[in-house]
């Protein structure tokens, strides 16, 4: 029932958008025989200076009338968010294009696993479900084509370079634009609802279908690997038992914001001994001699908290399941630069949670045993990332700028111009987190272990704990000991942040002095301070307060923008790469943690592996959100066709251009890297970070 209602809400806010674009459309003011490039909006000013305040007043209580505040979104309550989705918020029709686009392939290769699975007489409505897909394909490509000739296509590419035209699009063509981007929304939620009844069918063909929500044994991975009809098995098949790959996920892979590096001795609940250190690193060292040195590194889950029952709890959908909140040691060997695995405590606590050390290659016995305590790692960092690193920390975290932006900040700021591409798409992306991924029995629910309300107090918390300088990178880094270059040579993450956070905070210093010429001008900014203020007393952001220097301003702003392009990258994309692939990595396990070190088989680890709904669910759902790439950093347009440059102030061309340049060498150096390290780390290369957290 809530999943029906969930889907007849976002029918009803599609069916706003005709709505939404007309009165935009009215606004703009635009005619028919308007000049060919007129000079657009005027630019932008500071309220202190501005000779018109009473009109910027106005435009921001429209805003705060459209943008409002909850602490009671379903599924994420006590976090601050918006209210609702504003029309102004809908995502663009290119964007639509896209998610549709993902929606079917997605689904047809989903349809393509499980037709075979079930007999004939049952899989009446999974085809109906390929025929319905493949109608909406047609029919997203026929509005594509028509979008692309709207106009003879002189909107194409419009704002997308410095010193581009503005175009003031005639009443019919922005009619046209509407209808367009209605038709593109309703083809959207019908994918997203075609996409549902096939979980829903599934579930009945499961429930009479013995034997098929589980693969066993007998076929080892087959099922796994049969998943992936018309799309290609990821890479990290290939390798599922490597040890260097499994430490380089702690670096190189989708959540690097876990490892730290030990200091001063390791904690009492890790009662690791010098000779099993020394068996785990398998070369002449010490554990003291390591933490002297800097060399060794710990990934602790306990911030897991309930999300880590450490015990069976029981789902209807996907049956028992389990996730720990283990204690990963890793070090780099003497002489060497890389890290490397070297134990594993399967829990928080040491009487009960046993430890498990690198075996050598030919020591059989303890093989399997070592691949099913790497099992618990990969599952509990799954469960880590896509609720608190993710969800959490780049989606939540965003919405709180996103909401006050657009409440405090008018149209005609600066910042506000700055900002507000930073933020497209952030709003509606979570208001299907928290209506399709978070509700009982939906993504969240089917393919992480805990209870929901579990998973939901845990994010609560999360978002309300998380410090905003404190998370700032290079604070982050430090704070985790993982800063120093000398001692983690290997940190690809680390490296190309801090790369794009240095070309991010030129830029913003560039644009910031054009308008604040020395701190007086910020403390001046009544609209900063309400800012501010909102960020801090509504949105709850931990360690956020006033800002009263240049400086600051441009260390605020950076991370801002970082936040909501170059981090939410880091976290979005490895996911299709490394984590659709359950044997891999997945949520939830299917047994227990193990407590024997030895006497384990191949058939114990895949015993341990999650079930087909989960392995489906988890296919679907992070392919999703890994496949769409829309406007890339440095691109600052509007979101309303026909999608001229934001940044209305020609003074802007230069340094956004230079920073466009430096995007491009910033590219350069990384693929330049890429060559040396393990693997290529390719999340942060401009070219791959949307300017929003868009999906």
């Amino acid at each position: 029932m809530q999943d029906k209602i969930n889907r007849r809400r976002l029918l009803k806010l599609s069916a706003l958008a005709p709505v939404a674009g007309a009165g935009l459309a009215a606004f703009s003011g635009s005619t028919a025989d308007a000049a060919p490039a007129p000079a657009g909006p005027p630019p932008p000013l500071l309220p202190q200076v501005d000779p018109a305040p009473w009109g910027r007043q106005a435009a921001i209580v429209q805003a705060q009338s459209a943008y409002t505040w909850t602490e009671d979104v379903p599924f994420l309550k006590g976090v601050p968010a918006a209210n609702l989705v504003p029309a102004d918020a809908f995502p663009t029709i290119e964007w639509l294009f896209e998610g549709t686009s993902g929606v079917f392939t997605l689904g047809l290769n989903l349809l393509g696993s499980l037709i075979p699975q079930f007999n004939a007489a049952n899989t009446s409505t999974l085809s109906d479900a390929q025929k319905q897909l493949l109608s909406i394909k047609q029919r997203t490509e026929g509005v594509r084509t028509r979008f692309k000739n709207l106009g003879g296509g002189v909107y194409n590419q419009v704002g997308e370079r410095p010193g581009a035209p503005y175009v003031d699009a005639p009443p019919e063509d922005l009619a046209q634009a509407t209808i367009l981007q209605a038709e593109m929304m309703k083809l959207f939620n019908e994918a997203q609802i075609v996409i549902g009844n096939i979980r829903t069918n599934v579930q009945l063909l499961l429930s009479s279908s013995q034997g098929i929500g589980d693969f066993g044994t007998k076929d080892g991975l087959a099922r796994f690997n049969a998943i992936w009809q018309t799309m290609p098995i990821p890479d990290v098949a290939e390798n599922l038992h490597d040890d260097e790959l499994f430490a380089w996920m702690r670096v190189g892979g989708w959540n690097t914001n876990v490892i730290e590096r030990v200091r001063g001795s390791l904690p009492a609940k890790m009662p690791l001994t010098d000779a099993q250190y020394r068996e785990g690193i398998q070369a002449n060292d010490s554990l003291a001699q390591a933490i002297s040195d800097g060399r060794l590194y710990m990934c602790d889950f306990i911030e897991l908290g309930k999300m880590a029952p450490e015990r069976a709890t029981f789902k209807i959908l996907t049956g028992e399941g389990y996730n720990s909140a283990p204690i990963a040691l890793f070090a780099i060997p003497p002489g060497k630069s890389q890290l490397e695995p070297v134990a594993i405590q399967c829990g928080q606590n040491p009487s009960s949670a046993s430890i498990f050390v690198r075996p050598k290659p030919d020591d059989r016995d303890r093989f399997w045993g070592w691949q099913m305590a790497k099992t618990v790692v990969q599952t509990a960092d799954f469960n880590h990332h896509e609720m608190l690193a993710h969800l959490t920390r780049a989606h939540l975290v965003s919405e709180v700028f996103a909401v006050a932006t657009h409440r405090t900040l008018a149209p005609n700021h600066p910042l506000n111009q700055l900002l507000v591409p930073h933020a497209e798409g952030d709003l509606f992306i979570n208001f299907l987190a928290a209506t399709v991924i978070m509700p009982p029995n939906l993504f969240a629910d089917v393919i992480l272990a805990a209870p929901l309300d579990d998973i939901v107090e845990t994010v609560g918390q999360a978002r309300l704990d998380w410090d905003f300088y404190e998370r700032m990178p290079h604070n982050d880094f430090a704070r985790r000991g993982v800063d120093n270059a000398n001692m983690l040579p290997q940190f690809p993450y680390r490296d190309d942040a801090l790369l794009i956070w240095e070309q991010t905070h030129k830029w913003v210093d560039d644009y910031v002095r054009l308008y604040y010429h020395n701190d007086g001008d910020v403390v001046a900014d009544h609209e900063l301070a309400s800012w501010a203020d909102e960020i801090t007393n509504i949105g709850k952001m931990k360690g956020f307060r006033r800002i009263t220097s240049v400086d600051q301003l441009v260390e605020v702003l950076t991370m801002v923008i970082y936040t909501a392009s170059a981090y939410h990258a880091s976290v979005n994309f490895p996911q299709g790469h490394l984590m659709t692939y359950a044997p891999f990595a997945a949520g939830v396990t299917s047994a227990p943690a193990p407590t024997t070190i030895t006497g384990h088989s191949e058939a114990d680890w895949i015993k341990m592996l999650p079930g087909v709904v989960v392995a489906l669910a988890q296919f679907y759902f992070l392919n999703q959100l890994a496949t769409i790439y829309y406007r890339p950093l440095g691109d600052y347009r509007t979101n309303i066709f026909p999608f001229n440059s934001a940044l209305t102030d020609q003074r802007a061309d230069a340094p956004l251009a230079t920073f466009r340049a430096n995007l491009k060498k910033a590219e350069a150096t990384i693929n330049e890297r890429n060559k040396s390290r393990y693997q290529p780390y390719e999340y942060l290369l401009p070219s791959n970070i949307p300017t929003s957290t868009n999906i």
